[in-house]
């Protein structure tokens, strides 16, 4: 009879935290996914809360801060701008914000944080997405200001969505020399390649012929289509090589 009783009290195949094809444990149950959920909640949050911290954030605010300002100068001594100055502005503040980009993936303390259980990929796709999220309110904030210093009749010919294609691109083109840059430094400073790179690549394009060109006014619609295609291109060509250099954790230095 005790044999019974204890046979009968052991967790068996109606048990739903024992079994497995329990409807609770399926994957495509609700209740199982919103565990999921929370779990993968509990994990990412402290971790993400760890990458900010430790990331250099200073030369990112302090790039934020330079753009915002320099397109607000208009707007406070009541100035107007044309096409061309309006795309000069913006530009300037696409290269500032991927200047202090550059300085957020990297990790002085690679040498202690080598042996993390969380994936390498993961903590510099969180400093990543945190950098990106940061600099876009301050991009549509910078558009606002500009767009408002433009005289009415001229303000529907700003190409918005071009120009933050081109915003896109120099900060993709940033991620991926820095991930170089972590690989070429093992781990520690790949803002020593991406902020040098940024500045050779920017001024490489502003001597560029005009066949080439990728800083123009939007004054020529013809060189501007051109223009634009060669931003969209190297946006492509930088996400690839960004997601071909996350994956590869960067041998740590002893």
């Amino acid at each position: 009879m005790r044999g019974e009783l204890r046979s009968r009290n052991r967790p068996g195949p109606t048990d739903g935290t024992a079994n497995p094809h329990h409807p609770t444990n399926s994957p495509t149950n609700p209740i199982h996914q919103f565990h999921q959920l929370h779990q993968f909640h509990q994990i990412l949050i402290p971790l993400l809360r760890h990458e900010v911290h430790a990331a250099r954030t200073l030369p990112l605010l302090c790039g934020v801060a330079l753009g915002v300002t320099v397109c607000a100068v208009p707007v406070v001594f009541s100035l107007r701008l044309d096409l061309g100055a309006a795309a000069v502005l913006l530009h300037l503040t696409a290269v500032l914000g991927g200047l202090g980009l550059a300085f957020l993936l990297d990790d002085p303390a690679t040498a202690t944080t080598a042996m993390c259980p969380s994936p390498w990929w993961l903590r510099r796709s969180l400093r990543i997405t945190t950098g990106l999220l940061a600099l876009t309110p301050a991009w549509i904030l910078n558009t606002a200001l500009v767009h408002h210093a433009l005289p009415p009749d001229t303000r529907p010919a700003l190409p918005r969505g071009d120009l933050a294609v081109e915003a896109l691109a120099l900060a993709l083109l940033v991620v991926a020399l820095a991930l170089l840059g972590l690989r070429l430094t093992r781990g520690g400073y790949g803002s020593q390649v991406a902020a040098s790179g940024l500045v050779v690549v920017t001024l490489t394009f502003i001597l560029l012929p005009q066949s080439l060109e990728f800083f123009t006014a939007p004054t020529d619609p013809t060189r501007w289509h051109n223009a634009a295609l060669r931003w969209r291109a190297l946006s492509l060509t930088a996400l690839l090589a960004t997601l071909t250099l996350l994956p590869r954790q960067p041998t740590p230095r002893r």
